[in-house]
């Protein structure tokens, strides 16, 4: 089974169409030619201006969609994921900033955990995660999707937000894949990175065998500046459990895939979960 995060900065205020278009389209080839099954994006955008294409009585979907366009694209390739969206901020004064799962299998249950102080639409700091609830050969995992804040903000710092999304995954029974940027780089001791770990999860890069960490961010973005000129890792995919970790790698860096994002995403192949691959 193979699980993907990408931070995918959708869109930008000086983003050409055709480099909006080719993203989503180099993303769509990756995850049919990999076989793909779950992947969890991050700053996932729609213009507020643009055509709605899809509402029901929480969740409007726009034409520009990043994760509707990927969709569309998707099926046209004969390939059907289920997935779910959920706006959590405004981006520029003109974006639906969110998050989104996608998912080979169906996915079952689907909830939405603040994990900011500040619920305002309007506030940049605010923060969400996507809980997806998915079965595989007969067992549920749960998928869940985040952007965290920065460690040392002293109105949403990093903890307080990782304490809240603790405590809503605390009621899961299950294994849990805790995927996204976490704004916390690896290298760092006592911060972001040992406190996730200080809740029992385990980062699926290292039980892979890797030694050491890869940079996810390859220079200056927004929210790091003088810190990013050397690179940082500040995404990664955890587990709630002893995965067996088949590889790990960077992907759409330049190297094998082209650059799609700001970010580079992070691929994991696991032997097996919920029972056997025959099963799945």
């Amino acid at each position: 089974m193979k699980i993907m995060t990408l931070n995918t900065h959708s869109h930008s205020v000086d983003m050409p169409q055709d480099v909006f278009q080719e993203n989503i389209g180099n993303l769509a080839d990756f995850i049919v030619q990999r076989q793909v099954d779950v992947i969890a994006l991050q700053e996932v955008c729609q213009t507020q201006s643009a055509e709605i294409v899809k509402a029901d009585k929480e969740t409007v979907i726009r034409q520009d969609n990043y994760v509707w366009q990927l969709m569309q694209r998707l099926e046209q390739k004969g390939c059907r994921y289920d997935w779910t969206w959920d706006g959590i901020k405004t981006g520029y004064g003109i974006f639906d900033e969110g998050l989104a799962v996608i998912s080979r299998f169906p996915i079952e249950h689907v909830k939405t955990h603040y994990l900011s102080d500040s619920r305002d639409y309007q506030n940049w700091k605010t923060r969400k995660a996507i809980a997806a609830d998915v079965r595989i050969g007969g067992q549920e995992t749960c998928f869940v999707c985040t952007h965290l804040g920065w460690w040392e903000d002293e109105e949403e710092p990093f903890a307080r937000q990782m304490d809240r999304l603790q405590e809503a995954l605390s009621e899961k029974a299950g294994n849990i894949f805790l995927m996204g940027d976490f704004n916390s780089p690896a290298d760092e001791r006592n911060t972001g990175y040992d406190y996730v770990k200080s809740y029992g999860y385990l980062d699926t890069w290292l039980l892979a065998g890797n030694d050491g960490h890869e940079v996810t961010v390859p220079g200056k973005i927004d929210g790091w500046s003088e810190e990013a000129e050397r690179g940082l890792c500040i995404d990664y995919i955890w587990s709630n459990y002893p995965a067996d970790v088949v590889s790990s790698r960077i992907v759409f860096s330049g190297k094998e895939e082209p650059v799609i994002s700001d970010h580079f995403g992070i691929l994991i192949e696991i032997r097996e979960i919920g029972g056997s691959e025959e099963e799945e």
